[in-house]
């Protein structure tokens, strides 16, 4: 693989607080940018963009819905950004999609096996939107305790379909 696993999880990490901060300061549009350049040196260095696109897409697919079900659900309102009121703003969903580019590589170790993909989304989720609240991106629903529920429960099971979809990626890419 030409990517390490080190710059990956850069990458991201760098696209995660670009994105939350960007809202927290009311340049959610900063923050989307550089989660998209991100996403961009990511398939510029990646050894396999066709399948890596593929995984992308079916993450955001299932991060559009996740993030339905919670702005529906009133788990969370956010501070900038939103476009559409029921839908989540851009800054969020290219998370989602930067997010799919750790699959194969720095998550991949979590990714390729849905039991541990379930419980990493289960906790995941819940604490990175308890980072994003603290950063002030986002303001969970009171009581915090149900929205962080809804939040573990459906990450929960986004990161198992996610991991489906990597999983399946990671087996056809290595045949």
């Amino acid at each position: 693989m030409t990517e390490s696993r080190m710059v990956n999880y850069a990458l991201y990490q760098t696209g995660w607080l670009a994105c939350i901060l960007g809202a927290a300061w009311d340049r959610p549009v900063t923050g989307a940018l550089v989660a998209a350049a991100l996403i961009a040196v990511h398939f510029a260095i990646t050894d396999a963009p066709g399948t890596g696109l593929r995984l992308l897409l079916i993450t955001l697919a299932i991060g559009i819905v996740a993030e339905w079900v919670q702005v529906k659900s009133g788990t969370y309102t956010f501070r900038s950004g939103v476009v559409v009121a029921w839908m989540s703003p851009p800054w969020l969903l290219l998370m989602w999609a930067q997010f799919a580019t750790t699959f194969r590589s720095s998550a991949r170790a979590i990714m390729t096996v849905p039991a541990r993909a379930a419980v990493f989304g289960a906790l995941g989720g819940p604490i990175a939107f308890i980072a994003g609240e603290r950063l002030g991106a986002v303001t969970l629903a009171t009581p915090v305790a149900p929205a962080l529920l809804r939040l573990g429960v459906v990450w929960g099971v986004a990161m198992t379909v996610c991991a489906v979809a990597a999983r399946r990626s990671t087996v056809a890419t290595s045949r």
